[in-house]
């Protein structure tokens, strides 16, 4: 089997081709990698700019010609910061859907951490004392203590390079106070993760990624006054990083570029990504860093093959003839098992709290539980249409220990769960009773609230609660880190609801354990722009 693996990134786009041998190894066929700087202003404005969002969908489209060109038959796509953290960065992943037929996975900054040891873990070898992992990334760091036993912490910290550089840098070369302010900042940011590594005698720093990389490249010319010849566990001293560092700070533009070892197109923004390595080294008190030339798309194929590696005996586990004959057709379909189960427990939370609305009983809701589970499992067939294709693969999935009324109502709700709504047209629809109608109206419309509201498949939505009031229906949801994905996703699909129930929604964010920094921003559903503030200091969306 060929993979691809294309991250989105804040700075640049990669893309990385394997072949999946039948001994869980992996021969990489090609990579590829274009700087399209999408969040060149994203952090500072809240938008990806329109020439951010062309070039990126333009290296998109090229890369999936190349991909094809290899035989690549399926392709993952993981987008990070710029595009999590975007208002509109829900339209971008919607729009390469539509033109390129690729689904993008928008990933936690936690997920991007464990990705990324993953990678780390298949590349250098970790020993029994814990070593610190970090990525700069243009729009954040993650940093890991792992060992020879695996991951024992992680943190995703906004401190990207072009980030950093949008929030202090104005001059060239940057001044001092600038500098000062920007190493204040990151100094207080990685204060947790210098205090954990000195608690564990961490005395190992392992860089991953191109910032990291460059550093080292440009630190060795300084020492050796020769490239490296493979960056793979190479090992740069520090000495030389911060003698690197202070000829950066003090260069112009032009003399940056006179550097040796300088990629060009990180000349820009190569002082913050420098400043906060030093901020790390001092802190925790290493002599070296250590390089890894594998990263979070590296991350992603190990994360692929773990997971379809494992087979669960599901008679052993589950008894119940209906649930285990829903998850092995599910799973028969590769569905991804989390997305689902997050969906499925907020459908469920939804049909409890809105009883009195909808005076559906037991059966039913048992009913809607299976469609959560199986409402993606068309992407097992085609990016495009999934909805028709889910609607037929569970109509012909040989289910176990359901009648053909109960088969026909769990594919017409998972059928809905999309934009589409159910139209005397659809055959599907037709064969349907006037009461049968009814209820699949009703479990559909919860549904693709359901599925907007964990968008990015990462259950970022903690906790919601529904609250009736009137003609509103309040949806107040806890988020456990940026929810604007799926706040945008849920406002998108809530109409069919709103018709069944007769009650405009209205989404309210409560701050969770882990909310961003701006989560008390309000914003409006019409225009997704800044609103006033509410009066229980929540975001109402």
């Amino acid at each position: 089997m060929k993979l691809g693996i294309m991250d989105i990134g804040t700075n640049s786009i990669h893309l990385v081709l394997v072949e999946l041998r039948k001994d869980a190894t992996i021969q990489v066929i090609d990579r590829a990698k274009e700087v399209t700087r999408l969040g060149d202003t994203s952090f500072q404005e809240g938008y990806l700019s329109e020439a951010a969002l062309h070039r990126g969908l333009a290296a998109i489209r090229r890369f999936k010609k190349l991909a094809e060109i290899h035989g690549v038959t399926r392709i993952k796509a993981v987008a990070t910061s710029a595009v999590r953290e975007a208002v509109n960065g829900g339209d971008f992943i919607e729009t390469i859907g539509k033109e390129t037929g690729i689904k993008v996975d928008v990933i936690t900054g936690e997920e991007e951490a464990r990705l990324i040891y993953l990678a780390v873990k298949h590349s250098i070898p970790l020993g029994k004392k814990p070593s610190l992992i970090v990525d700069i990334g243009g729009g954040s760091v993650e940093a890991m203590v792992a060992d020879e036993a695996g991951l024992k912490d992680a943190w995703s910290l906004k401190l990207g390079t072009l980030r950093l550089r949008g929030e202090f840098i104005d001059h060239d070369p940057p001044s001092r106070k600038e500098m000062q302010k920007m190493s204040a900042l990151i100094r207080e940011a990685l204060a947790p993760v210098v205090k954990k590594c000195r608690s564990l005698g961490v005395e190992t720093v392992i860089g991953t990624s191109g910032t990291i990389i460059n550093l080292a490249a440009m630190a060795n010319w300084l020492d050796q006054s020769s490239p490296i010849e493979i960056q793979n566990n190479f090992r740069i001293r520090t000495r030389y990083l911060q003698e690197l560092h202070d000829l950066l700070t003090r260069s112009e533009r032009k003399d940056r570029l006179k550097i040796k070892g300088i990629d060009p197109t990180r000349v820009d923004i190569i002082i913050p990504g420098s400043a906060v390595i030093q901020e790390l080294v001092e802190g925790i008190g290493c002599g070296e860093v250590v390089l890894c030339d594998e990263a979070i798309r590296e991350g992603v194929v190990y994360d692929f093959l773990e997971r379809n590696r494992s087979k669960i005996e599901l008679e052993e586990q589950i008894p119940d003839i209906r649930l285990r004959s829903v998850l092995q057709l599910a799973r028969k379909c590769d569905f991804e098992e989390d997305h689902a189960q997050q969906v499925c427990r907020l459908a469920l939370a939804f049909y409890d709290q809105t009883k009195a609305l909808h005076e559906l009983g037991p059966e039913e809701r048992e009913i809607l539980r299976y469609a959560a589970l199986l409402h993606d499992i068309g992407y097992h067939i085609n990016y495009k249409r999934h909805h028709r294709h889910t609607y037929y693969l569970i109509k012909n999935g040989d289910l176990n220990g359901f009648e053909e009324r109960e088969i026909e109502m769990i594919a017409n709700i998972a059928r809905y769960h999309c934009k589409s709504s159910p139209k005397k047209s659809h055959e599907n629809w037709r064969r349907l009773s006037g009461d049968d109608k009814r209820i699949v109206k009703i479990c559909s419309g919860i549904l693709r609230l359901a599925d907007g509201l964990d968008r990015s498949h990462f259950g970022v939505i903690h906790q919601a609660l529904c609250r009736p009031n009137g003609k509103h229906l309040t949806i107040e949801v806890t988020p456990a880190s940026d929810p604007e994905l799926e706040l945008w996703a849920a406002n998108k699909k809530k109409d069919l609801l709103e018709e069944v129930f007769g009650k405009k929604i209205f989404f309210q964010v409560r701050a969770g354990k882990a909310a961003a920094r701006n989560a008390l921003k309000l914003v409006s559903p019409a225009k997704s722009e800044p609103s006033k503030k509410s009066a229980e200091g929540g975001r109402h969306v």
